[in-house]
């Protein structure tokens, strides 16, 4: 079992992935919900005693009607229940993938550039969840181990095909709507640019 933490006892730093546990169906079920930590604690704590639990995160909030959410910034108490949370950047799994972390403060603004628009995304447990989006700000391309370990690889190629054509058709009717992959894409575009200049 991972070893978990209440809100206050966790030590984070800007751009850390934070992974909250949760149980369900009388704890049958466990799976871990992430969010990107988006404040300072080491350039804050000299300002303000504000403990860990205070600080906020940007992440995916609860999917409605299992099709849609929105990006969602929120306290680390709010998030935290009674099954705790720790810091889980997911490194040896980016290892693996090639992937190496954005600076601390590109995370953060990547993240947040979702928390501006301020728009429906489309949500998928498979292809588009919580840790997608946040391995996404980290990394730089969206991957989820919760996915990978439970789901073969044949059927996961199968949801995130079926998930593809429902993006597609959707975003030409409601073009509102942004999908994940695009948005991030877009601020990762911006960023290039702004390094040209």
């Amino acid at each position: 079992m991972k070893l978990c933490y209440s809100p206050d006892e966790i030590t984070a730093t800007k751009g850390d992935l934070i992974e909250f546990r949760r149980c369900h169906f009388f704890r049958m079920l466990t799976y871990y919900h992430f969010a990107v930590y988006t404040d300072d604690c080491e350039a804050n704590q000299i300002q303000t005693n504000q403990p860990v639990g205070d600080r906020y995160t940007v992440g995916v909030d609860s999917p409605r009607l299992f099709f849609f959410t929105r990006i969602v910034e929120k306290t680390v108490r709010n998030l935290c229940n009674v099954h705790g949370c720790r810091v889980n950047n997911l490194e040896e799994a980016a290892e693996e993938r090639g992937l190496r972390p954005f600076r601390p403060d590109v995370i953060v603004e990547r993240a947040r550039e979702f928390l501006r628009e301020d728009r429906l995304i489309f949500y998928h447990v498979l292809t588009q969840n919580c840790e997608h989006f946040a391995t996404k700000c980290r990394y730089g391309e969206a991957f989820s181990l919760q996915v990978s370990d439970c789901c073969p690889a044949p059927f996961t190629f199968v949801f995130r095909l079926c998930s593809a054509v429902r993006d597609v058709c959707y975003s030409r009717r409601r073009p509102e709507v942004y999908i994940l992959g695009r948005t991030i894409d877009e601020v990762r575009q911006n960023e290039e640019n702004m390094i040209d200049i």
